[in-house]
């Protein structure tokens, strides 16, 4: 097998893993939004019913978990790119005159303030957005919720 075999076997390889990778991230994203109805509803039966800042801590406490671990999920399908671009680089460099070997943009590594603020976390800023901003309403006394009789 020649270096531009292996170099082929280790993209198509790094590529698989990538997939992988996002499909994880979206796996993270369906869990967290499909236990934060549950877990919030629970703590509520759990307080009789009655609103109090618990409920707006467990939601807060599904959904930062879940934003943590897709950081680093995002971090490590970065850094496969970032694993593949070497690959595909260097088989560029043997094979210039082939055309495009692969339809790829340049990736660059992605430390972790800049995975955790990327915009595909967006999405759990969508969900802690509101909680804190109703949270910090009931706090100041914004929000009544009468006790049930």
């Amino acid at each position: 097998m020649d270096a531009d075999q292996l170099d082929e076997m280790m993209i198509d390889q790094l590529h698989a893993a990538t997939l992988k990778a996002s499909d994880s991230c979206f796996e993270l994203k369906k869990a967290c939004a499909t236990l934060l109805v549950p877990v919030a509803a629970l703590v509520a039966v759990f307080t009789d019913k009655v609103l109090t800042p618990a409920v707006f801590w467990a939601a807060l406490g599904v959904i930062v978990p879940f934003w943590l671990a897709d950081v680093v999920s995002f971090r490590l399908q970065r850094q496969i790119r970032v694993a593949m671009q070497k690959h595909i680089n260097r088989r560029k460099a043997r094979l210039p005159s082939s055309g495009p070997i692969w339809k790829y943009s340049e990736t660059t590594e992605v430390g972790p303030l800049q995975a955790a603020f990327d915009r595909s976390m967006a999405f759990y800023g969508l969900l802690a957005l509101p909680i804190a901003l109703t949270m910090l309403a009931f706090a100041l006394g914004l929000l009544d919720y009468p006790a049930p009789k």
